[in-house]
């Protein structure tokens, strides 16, 4: 989580349980909006990769792929 998405976070915990509520469903409205199922997926599936630590940094990959080597 970025630092950003953490003080927002914690600014919400502030504030009482129905506006916490409604900010959560704007959260969950704008997700929705700006991902499809697929990228949804993707995103679940990398989160439970990175938690199995079955992940390689992107530098590895990089260089893995040849990309960035020039």
């Amino acid at each position: 989580m970025t630092k950003l998405l953490e003080k927002a976070i914690e600014g919400l915990r502030e504030l009482p349980d129905d506006m916490q509520d409604k900010a959560a469903r704007q959260l969950i409205q704008y997700f929705d909006e700006v991902t499809d199922d697929a990228e949804r997926g993707a995103i679940i599936e990398g989160r439970r990769t990175y938690e199995r630590g079955e992940f390689r940094p992107l530098d590895q990959w990089r260089h893995e792929m040849g990309i960035g080597d020039h």
